[in-house]
Parts: C-alpha cells; structure tokens; sequence
C-alpha cells in the first residue's frame, strides 16, 4: 500500500512540476534573452517638440508629379457619326422670304458663267469631294484613334499607381527611421512589459480615435481602451477609458465616461462610481500620451485631471524635465522626458521626436494594482516600420 502511496505523490509532483514549467518557461527564456538596455543621463534640453498636422493624407512620394486626369471617357465601339435626315434638315431650316424684285428677277433664266480654260484646268488638279461613305470612315477613324489614346493614358496611370502601390508594400517590409510630418493615422508599438510582451494600438479616423493596450504576462489578461474625439486645436477628449482585463463581453473592471456637455465624468468600478467634475484637457492615462504627443511643445507645462478608471487625480502637472539617447536594441533614439509628480505616484512619458513624438517609454506608478514600465521594441507608423528591436546574438541579460 505504501509503494502505490508514493507512485500517486510522485506522479502529482510531476504534473504540477511539468504545468509550472510550461507556465514560466516563455518568461524565463525572455529574461535570459532580452538585450541590456541602454540610456544616456537626462541633461537639460532647449528641444520644443512639434506640433502634429492632422491634415489630410500625403501624396505619395511616388505619385508627386503625375497629374491625374480630370476627365476620362472609355468607349467600348467608336460611337456612330451623327447622320441628319433631308426632311430634319428641310424642317429645320429658316425659310426665305423673296422679294417682289426677287420673284421677277428669278422668273428670268441666268445665263451661265463662262468658264476658261484655265479654271477648267485648275478643277481638273482638285482631289474630288468625299463621299458621305468616305466621310463617315475618316470620323470613325478619328473616334478610334483618340479612344486608342485614352486607353493607352489610362493604361499609363494604372500602371504608375499600381508602381506606387508595390513601393508601399515594400516599406512596410523595411526599417525607416525618418517618419512623416503628419501624425499618423495607425500607430502600432510593441513594448516590452518587464519580460512579457505588450502592445498599444491606436486608429485615427476623421475626428475620432480608439487606442488599445494589451499585454499577457502569466496567467493575467490586461487590455485598457480608450476612445473619444481628437483635433489639432484642442488635441485629445477622451470620452470612455475601461479596463477591459476580465473579457470583452464582462462588464469593465473599473470605467470611467466622460460627459463633456456636462463637464463631469463617472469613475469606478460598476458597483461603486463616483462622479467629478472635468475641464478641457483632462485625459485618461491612455490618452494623456497621445495628448501630448499630438500638442507638442504648444504649452510649456500640460495641468490635467488624471483618470485611471479606478480613480481620479486632480491637478496633474506633466513638466519637459530633459532629454536623454535611448538604445532600442541596435538604434539609438532621443528622447525627450514629459513627467508628471504628485504624492507618492510618478508618470514618465519618454516622447521621441523624430517619430511624432510617440512614447518610446513609459513608466506608471500609480500605487499597487496600477503600475507599469513598458519599453518599445517595435514601432510601426502607417504601414511604415521605424523599429524593429533585434535582438543581437552575442548580447544577454544576466540574471
């Protein structure tokens, strides 16, 4: 009986054993394979970080100098020459009212004009008038040939848009540190989250936007969104920020919905909200990024209330505190340090300007359960990727 005691503890132990493995080994491969990170000390900056465009879609670079065509029409046959009947004609035309003196006068034969022999001649040289058969070929002919010339225009457009096109698709694929003026419309950053994968996503569609974090470490789903109206003038409104970590079709974990009408904001879990009141500028902690990446440098110091959808914290004030190079994998990236301090909590946005002033960082400390560090390791604008961390072979973090 004891033999069969110990094969069952041993075969328990192992299971449990073969779960926890399974459970850490992804972590555990991470922390030994994550590049060191690398930062410069934070030094004072004279840096003003650009305001962002919200305009319209750029022409791209190669379709600058194609005009596109205003008009185009395609016909399937040459279109048949218009033919007028004799009787149209006849009905159309303005009739002749003859003078008395005409009447006589027409009553009387004309005598023919004498013709001499060098007109004769001269008639003879001429090339004979075209038959109504004959013309009708020269109009189709000339139908035929500017629809030849049209198509063949159409053909060159879509050939040189479908160039384009490709280059586009070939960006995507390659890394490009240059980003364009305009703030982008799709953002996708993938962060590292201590060891574990994160990822914030964000849309921008004519006034509106939708940002998304995401993250999985063990045995934890975290996903944050937040949602509003956005604009170059006043920046970001967010107009709902939820935790989403207990499933998308659960109710939020904690909420907050902001009423600008009303200039008040419902924050809390579901069972237990308060209401505060709000002014222009005041953000969610998703939203406080994008704000002040879109703004800029268009105010010195950014004061907000701050909502983490559990809480609410009046009189934030994000300062530009320096800049400092940080090493992503194998590219350096300047960037400059947007923090926020009050009490015992602490926000750090590490904006980079040469990428729209995107956050390359981020460090939260908002008290146990509301605390993150997240580093980028990836960076796609558009389509167009900026950052890829890779991850050299010689290079290890030590335990």
């Amino acid at each position: 009986m004891k033999y069969w005691h110990w094969i069952i503890w041993f075969a328990l132990s192992a299971s449990i054993l073969l779960h926890l493995a399974a459970l850490l080994a992804e972590p555990i491969y991470a922390w030994f394979t994550i590049p060191n990170f690398a930062q410069t000390e934070l030094k004072k900056t004279d840096r003003q970080l650009a305001e962002q465009s919200l305009d319209a879609e750029e022409t791209p670079a190669e379709l600058a100098n194609i005009k596109p065509a205003e008009k185009q029409v395609v016909y399937l046959q040459a279109p048949a020459p218009k033919i007028i009947a004799p009787q149209v004609l006849a009905a159309t035309a303005k009739p002749v009212i003859k003078k008395p003196s005409m009447v006589a006068s027409a009553a009387k034969p004309l005598p023919e004009p004498a013709v001499t022999p060098q007109e004769t001649a001269l008639n003879s040289a001429l090339p004979p008038e075209p038959t109504p058969t004959v013309a009708a070929e020269i109009v189709e002919t000339a139908a035929l040939d500017r629809v030849a010339s049209e198509v063949q225009a159409s053909a060159v457009l879509a050939q040189q848009a479908s160039k384009a096109s490709a280059a586009k698709a070939r960006v995507a694929t390659q890394i490009d540190s240059e980003a364009s003026k305009r703030f982008p419309k799709v953002v996708e950053i993938g962060y590292y989250w201590t060891v574990f994968d994160a990822r914030i996503t964000w849309r921008i569609e004519k006034d509106r936007y939708s940002m998304q974090l995401k993250a999985n470490p063990v045995g934890k789903h975290i996903e944050f969104i937040s949602q509003g109206q956005i604009n170059a003038r006043n920046g970001v409104m967010p107009l709902r920020f939820a935790d989403l970590s207990l499933g998308v079709d659960k109710p939020p974990k904690n909420e907050t919905v902001f009423n600008w009408d009303n200039n008040t904001a419902t924050v809390g879990p579901l069972n237990n909200k308060k209401t505060e009141a709000i002014e222009p500028g005041d953000q969610d902690l998703l939203s406080a990024a994008l704000h002040l990446a879109l703004m800029g440098s268009k105010h010195p110091n950014y004061a907000m209330s701050l909502f983490s959808g559990k809480k609410y914290y009046p009189n934030v004030v994000f300062e530009l505190k320096g800049e400092a190079t940080l090493t992503l994998g194998n590219q350096k990236v300047d960037a400059v340090l947007m923090q926020a301090k009050w009490d015992d909590r602490q926000v750090d946005f590490w904006l980079a300007p040469q990428w729209n002033n995107l956050p390359v960082k981020m460090t939260v400390n908002l008290g146990k359960g509301e605390s993150y560090d997240l580093l980028a390791k990836s960076v796609t604008l558009d389509g167009r990727k900026v950052l890829e961390w890779i991850v050299p072979s010689d290079q290890r973090r030590r335990p």
